[in-house]
């Protein structure tokens, strides 16, 4: 009689981030924390529209690692951050980036940083096309403060792909002297790279 094949063990997350040798060109030093939101929900005009890819983080995730760097030799800090988020199953995976999509549509326009004289933030959202993985949602995230009209917007690039039982997600944030289709390609780039190696670590 001959027994099954072992299932094999499921991929940690951390074998799933991005490595500094597959960042874009030299001279990007480590950043101790990987998650590019914050460890508390932000005040905000559209509740559920901070700290979005929490909605990624649900009770059939079964391990969660991130990465991430800054580079400080331009003109403005540009910062990447590289999670992997893997889930019980397909399906459970799935579920959480259609959960995760719903919200970012839903978030078009909000403030955010509640303070004595009002919010302090403007946020304007846009998600775009990024053919990366199984299935993918991509966004650019505009901020301007309300205050300081003329002080220049900062746009970050966010793609979110799944991969099997498991979500890759890059966050590529440049600073506002790059053009927002150079952000947007350096973001999918990024995703791309991390979705392949999940791909070829998970066979």
């Amino acid at each position: 009689m001959t027994s099954a094949a072992p299932t094999p063990a499921p991929l940690a997350a951390d074998q799933m981030v991005l490595s500094p040798d597959q960042l874009p060109g030299a001279g990007w030093k480590p950043d101790d924390d990987g998650d590019p939101e914050s460890t508390q929900r932000q005040p905000a005009s559209q509740p559920e529209c901070s700290n979005q890819s929490w909605t990624l983080r649900t009770e059939e995730m079964t391990d969660q690692a991130g990465a991430g760097w800054y580079f400080d030799q331009a003109a403005e800090v540009e910062a990447i951050t590289s999670q992997a988020f893997v889930y019980r199953n397909e399906q459970a995976a799935a579920t959480a980036l259609a959960a995760y999509r719903a919200v970012v549509e839903r978030c078009v326009s909000w403030q955010m940083g509640a303070g004595t004289a009002g919010y302090s933030f403007q946020e304007g959202q846009e998600p775009f096309d990024a053919a990366v993985g199984d299935e993918s949602v991509a966004r650019m995230q505009t901020t301007a403060m309300v205050r300081y009209p003329d002080v220049p917007a900062s746009s970050s690039y966010w793609v979110s792909a799944r991969v099997g039982a498991s979500i890759v997600q890059v966050t590529y944030r440049p600073g506002s002297l790059l053009g927002s289709g150079q952000g947007k390609t350096q973001a999918v780039d990024l995703a791309a790279t991390a979705a392949a190696q999940a791909q070829t670590r998970t066979g």
